[in-house]
């Protein structure tokens, strides 16, 4: 995307070039038709640049409403783990409370990490839409800028044809008004050349996609300890409760 870019800027500054004896033909006709067929393929060019741009900003919704996604999923997540630890202290002998607690814990760790890696995505993708936008909209005001000098440059040929015709008759010069016309319109592209506007080159933003996995045994274990660990606080917390509770009825 980066290269593809770049060479565009490049070809739009030189794109004159490309008209070969028509520009120098020595007929405001040309010149027109030249300006026509540069503003045609800039035009084309940009579409094939903002359809490119519109598939970035179609992933950048993907990725946010995968995030939403998943964020809904750990607000559920929690939620159900919060019951299994209420039903693991009401009825610790049924196995099914802490088999329940530990899928949740696990699929918690896994939402964690696809909340991570999403966020990183959607922060790069977000960042070279505007980038993109920003370009999209200086492309469109450089061909609004050969719209407008196409017809800058025919009434320039046209006078500069005539001013050459007049000197050419007070002067009695033996070339012909051809000739002089010709060299008017390789200095007007030559001037056209130095004023055509390069894009800057386009920074390269390289993201590394880290690959991360568990060992199914690895998770479970972690899980399973985090469970039993948060099942134990709640435990010692009612203990506490009553010890405080008999106390103060002894009091």
């Amino acid at each position: 995307m980066f290269d593809f870019l770049k060479k565009l800027w490049i070809r739009i500054t030189g794109i004159f070039l490309e008209a070969g004896d028509d520009v120098v033909s020595g007929s405001p006709s040309a010149v027109k038709a030249t300006y026509r067929a540069a503003i045609h393929k800039a035009k084309n060019e940009y579409q094939i640049m903002f359809d490119a741009v519109a598939q970035l900003a179609a992933q950048r919704e993907r990725t946010i409403a995968e995030l939403q996604k998943i964020d809904g999923e750990e607000i559920q997540l929690k939620q159900n783990l919060e019951g299994a630890l209420v039903a693991a202290e009401k009825d610790p002998e049924n196995i099914k409370h802490k088999q329940a607690g530990e899928r949740y814990i696990k699929r918690l760790d896994e939402i964690n990490l696809r909340q991570d890696q999403l966020n990183k995505d959607l922060e790069v993708q977000t960042s070279k839409v505007e980038e993109y936008k920003l370009k999209l909209t200086r492309f469109q005001e450089e061909i609004k800028n050969l719209e407008r000098e196409m017809g800058e440059s025919v009434a320039d040929f046209i006078s500069s044809q005539q001013i050459v015709q007049l000197e050419n008759r007070l002067q009695g010069l033996g070339q012909s008004v051809e000739d002089e016309a010709i060299v008017a319109i390789r200095e007007k592209i030559a001037k056209m050349k130095a004023k055509a506007k390069i894009a800057s080159e386009l920074g390269h933003t390289n993201v590394e996609i880290q690959d991360r996995e568990y060992a199914q045994m690895g998770k479970e274990k972690i899980a399973s300890t985090k469970f039993e660990e948060l099942l134990k606080q709640r435990q010692e917390k009612a203990a506490e409760i009553k010890e405080a509770e008999e106390k103060r009825d002894l009091g």
